[in-house]
């Protein structure tokens, strides 16, 4: 066996003893030459800064290589005899990979290789060039998979446009994506900024698909934006984009300023967040909840955990507060919403969040490729799983003041400025409890 083949060799036995031992934590259990990282890297929304390397070459030594055995045969008789020579091995490799990925039926657990997550760990940087969405991967009711619009960045060209979250891609530039990976789609997406990317989209409500052009564009991704909203009745407002390393400094200076300016209420806006690091989601929810659970996680076969409120670090219980929420507020945003829900600190408002109740794990391979693995649930504090349907079909964490959403078929209808008018409603809430 050469070096090449063995390098994939150990590739495959490190993703196969991965799968053996399923749903594990993200404190430096060695697992092949892949590894789950450290706690860091136990995110609700993968962000940049969420993961350190740290590798272990060897396989260990009880793993069974039966399994194996039969994939090394697979690929040898499809080089040796498929019809058209193989020109990349790598190719053989990596499809193995996705396909035992595949067979777990989620979403959200994926691979990317050593390219996708180069890409990956720049598009999370704050800084790249894109239309400025954020895209999931969905299973719809008949199983199917879906690329889907999850949230919508104000700093991106696709805010100006008729694009919304909840958009299902079904074309781009023209070229049908059905079956396609998310990362796959993601690619075709990609493109150098001045440049125009045409995509076709299903939303809900409306008869016939919409098309939608963007020219893309360099985008800098802000993770806070603070304002005092009515400088007479002392609104304050924060809007929380991402929960990624700067999330926390951010908040504290935000919450300072305000507090500094005479804060006597906040509109706190998680719409449009589409999560981050599990940890920081804990210290921005202590932020404004002072003990008890802020999220409970579930791994395999485990009794839930709680995660504990930081002591000390909540704001006055006398600064009453709205907290808005929409379909692009997923994982982390969801769970710092929960705990405010649960425990009746704020008042929710807009409508249902994305409804993602799992934590990932990255796990970086060998090869410089990586998996992103489901290993937990969150549960909210009064332990709800907000990724279960309820009676109506619907996920996700239900608002107590539903806000209208913008009519689909109103095509004219840029993202922005239906943003701008649910802050406006948040506000009137905030107004009524203020009143009482």
């Amino acid at each position: 066996m050469n070096q090449h083949q063995q390098r994939v060799f150990i590739a495959l036995a490190a993703v196969l003893v991965v799968m053996a031992f399923g749903a594990g934590t993200a404190t430096g259990l060695g697992l092949g030459k892949g590894i789950f990282l450290n706690a860091a890297a136990r995110v609700a929304q993968i962000t940049s800064g969420a993961f350190e390397h740290k590798r272990d070459y060897d396989i260990p030594a009880a793993t069974n290589l039966n399994a194996l055995e039969v994939i090394w045969e697979v690929r040898e008789k499809v080089k040796q005899q498929f019809v058209y020579p193989v020109k990349d091995d790598n190719k053989l490799t990596y499809g193995a990979i996705r396909g035992m990925l595949a067979a777990l039926d989620d979403p959200y657990t994926r691979f990317l290789d050593p390219k996708e997550f180069k890409d990956f760990r720049t598009d999370t940087s704050g800084h790249f060039d894109g239309i400025g969405a954020v895209l999931e991967a969905k299973t719809d009711d008949k199983g199917r998979d879906q690329v889907v619009i999850s949230s919508i960045l104000p700093e991106g060209p696709a805010a100006k446009t008729n694009l919304r979250p909840q958009d299902i891609i079904i074309k781009v530039d023209d070229k049908n994506v059905d079956g396609m990976t998310l990362n796959a789609v993601v690619n075709l997406i990609r493109g150098p900024r001045g440049t125009e990317v045409k995509l076709l989209v299903v939303r809900k409500g409306t008869e016939k698909p919409i098309e939608i052009k963007v020219v893309r564009a360099n985008i800098e991704v802000k993770v806070v934006e603070y304002k005092m909203l009515d400088d007479e009745k002392k609104i304050g407002y924060i809007w929380l984009r991402s929960f990624n390393q700067n999330a926390v400094p951010e908040m504290n200076a935000a919450i300072a300023d305000l507090t500094k300016k005479g804060m006597k209420s906040l509109v706190f806006d998680l719409s449009m967040d589409p999560g981050g690091i599990l940890d920081v989601a804990v210290e921005v929810g202590s932020m404004f909840v002072d003990n008890g659970p802020i999220v409970w996680t579930k791994e395999r076969g485990a009794e839930a955990k709680p995660l504990n409120a930081i002591p000390g670090n909540a704001i006055s219980k006398n600064i009453k507060m709205v907290t808005l929420i929409d379909g692009g507020s997923a994982s982390a945003s969801e769970i710092v919403a929960g705990a405010l829900q649960d425990t009746g600190r704020s008042l929710i408002v807009g409508q249902n969040s994305f409804g993602k109740s799992k934590v990932q794990t990255i796990c970086e391979l060998q090869d410089d490729s990586a998996m992103f693995l489901s290993t937990a649930l969150y549960l909210t504090p009064k332990q709800r799983d907000i990724g279960i349907k309820d009676e109506k079909g619907k996920r996700g964490l239900k608002p107590d003041v539903y806000f209208p959403e913008p009519d689909p078929n109103k095509t004219d209808l840029k993202f922005d400025t239906w943003h701008d008018e649910q802050v406006q409603l948040a506000k009137a809430e905030l107004l009524k409890l203020l009143a009482k």
